[in-house]
Formats: structure tokens, sequence, C-alpha cells
């Protein structure tokens, strides 16, 4: 039942841009966290392993090859059936090893339905989280205490022509801390992402100010949620967010390949032929 597409037609890739586009819609996705990628992926992944046909895919994994002995995994679900995604987990494993591959990132979740240590032969090891956190705006508007005097805050919108704003505090003429926002079409959410602040301006609570700004902006907009993603890797970004009262609503947790000593992965399970 398990078929691999090195390559999809344009027919094709349209059939199951709309699939996952259901399922999203649904709340079928297991990769929703990665949703954005995956879409993006779909015209640029080296190898899709499909269960069922390709005119109606019941589930889905991308193998992206960055460069040669690396890979990365990224599954998507569309049906509940028992063992879809070990079988088109395995399988995958099966096809990196085969072409020399020895370093393989993966992503894994509870909703998966099977664990690490089911793929006897090759040994994982954790090596970051990555979280979707979310906060209601009401509740920074709550602790905004204004902007210093000597800023001024900055609103345009990108070329990107999608509705993303920039929003930023400038001092002196020179932008000191910005960021990007995307509200989210049909919703009343919105999307963080870019957050930075200049080196010589950081721990002056510049981007708290920020938040608070752009927080009273999108509530008078009608926006009440915001999102964002952030790396375990970035402890000081991640610890800003949660200190500003964001929560985990997702967590995926990233794992590689440890090499054996002949620079190989190991020999994988015969579970397919």
């Amino acid at each position: 039942m398990v078929k691999i597409a090195k390559r999809l037609r344009a027919g094709e890739r349209k059939r199951l841009q709309k699939r996952m586009d259901e399922a999203r819609v649904q709340g079928g996705l297991s990769a929703s966290l990665f949703l954005e990628w995956e879409m993006n992926a779909l015209t640029h992944a080296d190898c899709f392993f499909f269960y069922g046909g390709r005119l109606c895919p019941k589930g889905v994994l991308s193998v992206f090859f960055p460069d040669e002995g690396h890979a990365e995994l990224t599954v998507a679900r569309f049906a509940e059936k028992t063992g879809i995604l070990s079988e088109l987990f395995f399988r995958a494993l099966k096809e990196c090893n085969r072409v020399g591959v020895s370093d393989i990132h993966t992503v894994v979740d509870p909703s998966l339905g099977f664990s690490l240590e089911e793929a006897e032969g090759i040994t994982f090891s954790y090596e970051r989280s990555e979280y979707m956190l979310r906060i209601a705006l009401e509740e920074l508007v709550k602790k905004h205490t204004g902007l210093p005097e000597d800023t001024v805050l900055t609103k345009e919108e990108t070329e990107d022509g999608d509705g993303t704003v920039r929003y930023g505090l400038v001092r002196d003429r020179k932008v000191i801390t910005e960021c990007l926002i995307y509200p989210m079409p049909g919703t009343n959410e919105a999307y963080l992402y870019g957050l930075k602040t200049e080196t010589a301006f950081r721990r002056q609570g510049l981007a708290t100010r920020l938040m608070g700004e752009i927080a009273g902006d999108l509530t008078g907009q009608g926006i009440h949620m915001m999102r964002l993603q952030v790396s375990s890797e970035n402890r000081e970004a991640e610890t800003l967010y949660r200190k500003l009262g964001f929560e985990t609503e997702e967590e995926r947790k990233y794992y590689r390949t440890k090499e054996q000593p002949d620079g190989r992965t190991g020999k994988l399970p015969e579970r397919m032929e």
C-alpha cells in the first residue's frame, strides 16, 4: 500500500495540496505545527511516500534532502487507520539507508501512534523541541506600560502583499526593535515572527513595550489571539515569550540519528518489502 513518488506532476501536486487543505480544516493533520513548511515543500521535496493511491492518498510523508547524507522527514496524516504512519516512517528510513544517508532528522509527536524504540537497528537522540505558543492579546494589553518618551512606534505593510505588517520602535531615526505580524485570513488571530532587538538595546524591556503596543493595535482591529513558533535552542526568545504570558499550545520533539562505527545508521528493520 505504500507508494514512492520521486517527483509529482502538476495535477498530482494539486490534488495532494487540496487533500492537505481539507485535512487541515478538519483537524486531521498530525504535522500542523510545520504545516506552512510542508505546504512549501510540496514543490521541492525530493521524495513523497504515500499510503493508498496518488489520486486518493490516505497518508503522506515528505522527505527533503538538503544535502548529501542528510534527510529531513515530515509527516502528515489524513486517516486514523492503525499502522499508516509507522509504515510510512519505516519505508522512508529504509530508503534513506539504501541511498547512504547517515544523518536523519525527524519529528515525533505522541499522536503519531508509535515510538522511536520500534526502529530496531537505528538509534535516535533527542535534539531540540519546537513550541507553538499562544496568548490572548487582552493579557498583553493589561501588562502594557507605554513607550519610553524617546521612542516612536512605526507600522507599515511589507512588500509581500499578503497583509503582513512590520512594527518597530524607532529612536534617533534608527529602528531598535521590530517584528512582523501576519493577520490570519478568516480568523481573529495573528502570527508573530521575526522579533529582534539591536544588540546595544537589549535587556531594556523594549521588546516587551513593543508587544504591548502591538496588542493594543490588534485588539482594536478585532484580533484577540496571537501565536508564534520558537525553538528550545533559542532560550532567550523562549524566556521572553513565556515571561510575557505565552503558553504552550503544541510541542514537537526533534530527533536525529546517531551514526554507527561504520558511519551508517545501522540495519533497518525488515518491515517493508
